[in-house]
């Protein structure tokens, strides 16, 4: 369930992260580069529910915190646990859990997304939008109407593009199963509640980026620190890479006003 990414001898880093449906960059294309001295560790909780079915974010925090704990490396805790996007509050579970013999790593979330209902059916509309599929979205977002919905579109879009009949039951089992854990992946974190930081969490967002804490988490608790990269940009920069790795290096101190980094 733990990938090594990169090696290094200072102590590691835990990255939360998952492999896209596209060929887009992710958190592993920014980190998993040579030259910080630091290992990276990636888990892949989308990954994993493919392999392992459905579980809880509690769960999976909890799987993830006793295999990181085995590790000969992690003979102290790593020196910072990474979440980008929707895996923020998966990371900071993990955080906590980590911390909670006393040395807490260094919590770095880049562009973290707090996930509502809502947002999960504007995840299927714009996966929807990418398999060309027209018909209406279902009634009511629950796990099941999202994968019976994306099933007929996958269905709709291999037949028109002429794919034989006896070829599209395997294509389309492969695809919603990863489908499944992705928003299995996405349900989970809905569902759960988002931890409260044991330290000062750090939030790296672009330039041109709305992402917000938390609700209800004070400047106490967590800083924004703006990179002046257009989203677009952001997880091939540089000056990104740069700033997440000067965050882990920084010792705990308590937040008062955002920061803002230029490129």
């Amino acid at each position: 369930m733990l990938e090594k990414i990169v090696g290094g001898e200072l102590p590691p880093v835990i990255l939360v992260d998952f492999a896209m449906f596209s060929v887009a960059d992710t958190m592993t294309t920014l980190m998993g580069v040579h030259g910080s001295g630091r290992a990276i560790y990636r888990v892949d909780a989308v990954q994993d529910l493919e392999t392992h079915g459905a579980m809880s974010i509690d769960r999976l925090a909890e799987l993830y915190t006793r295999e990181i704990a085995e590790l000969a490396e992690f003979a102290s805790p790593p020196a910072g646990v990474l979440g980008y996007c929707s895996a923020a509050t998966l990371a900071l579970e993990i955080a906590n859990r980590l911390g909670d013999g006393g040395h807490a790593p260094q919590v770095v979330l880049v562009e973290p997304t707090w996930l509502t209902t809502d947002l999960i059916g504007q995840e299927l509309a714009n996966l929807r939008t990418s398999l060309g599929a027209t018909g209406d979205p279902p009634a009511e977002i629950t796990p099941a109407s999202v994968l019976q919905t994306l099933t007929g579109d996958l269905v709709t879009k291999l037949a028109a593009e002429g794919m034989p009949e006896s070829e599209i039951d395997t294509c389309v089992t492969m695809l919603t199963d990863r489908y499944a854990a992705w928003f299995g992946f996405l349900f989970a974190t809905a569902e759960a509640a988002v931890p409260t930081p044991r330290t000062p969490v750090s939030l790296v967002i672009s330039g041109d980026s709305d992402k917000e804490p938390a609700p209800g988490w004070t400047p106490a608790q967590c800083a924004l620190v703006r990179v002046d990269v257009p989203a677009g940009e952001f997880l091939g920069s540089e000056a990104v890479r740069r700033q997440i790795l000067r965050l882990i290096d920084q010792p705990h101190e308590r937040h008062q006003e955002p920061r803002h980094e230029h490129r």
